[in-house]
């Protein structure tokens, strides 16, 4: 049986953690297929500035390729 949405976020942020070091994110288009679902995700990502001092964050968009049954991340998509 597939997985809804809500347990496929539940299931990245393992995931998502160990790749990106980040369980904060946010699912912003999502498309149910055969056996999978397409995600778009959109998260911050810390960078320090020139100097090397300051510290900011840039916005990041990702696409995931997830597993419908079991919600591991079989590709991404840069």
């Amino acid at each position: 049986m597939d997985l809804s949405l809500v347990e496929i976020k539940d299931k990245l942020i393992p995931q998502l953690k160990i790749l990106w070091g980040i369980d904060d994110f946010k699912i912003v288009r999502a498309e149910h297929k055969d056996k999978s679902w397409v995600l778009t995700v959109e998260y911050q990502e810390s960078e320090k500035g020139p100097a090397g001092i300051a510290q900011y964050f840039k916005t990041k968009t990702s696409g995931l390729i997830v597993d419908a049954e079991t919600g591991k991340i079989n590709t991404l998509i840069d």
